[in-house]
């Protein structure tokens, strides 16, 4: 299924994402806000020391860029039917 506006829309209300799922989605569609679009380029920069630093603070973006970048978010999201 095409991501359409609609079709992200009923990913971002679901509850069967929780809150750092819904903002990897967000980040991949380009849909952060300013402050948050800059946590996402700063967790993508970090190391593994300073992404543990970053998850005491914000641990469900954090946790959410593991399962994305390490895990099996992005499989998860395209089995549910999101075109990412």
């Amino acid at each position: 299924m095409a991501a359409t506006k609609q079709t992200i829309r009923d990913f971002l209300g679901s509850s069967n994402w929780n809150y750092g799922e819904q903002f990897i989605i967000r980040w991949q569609f380009g849909i952060l806000g300013s402050f948050q679009q800059a946590l996402i380029d700063v967790i993508k920069l970090a190391d593994e020391e300073n992404l543990s630093r970053l998850a005491i603070v914000f641990p469900r973006e954090v946790d959410a860029f593991r399962a994305w970048s390490c895990g099996d978010l992005a499989r998860r999201l395209r089995d549910a039917g999101l075109e990412i």
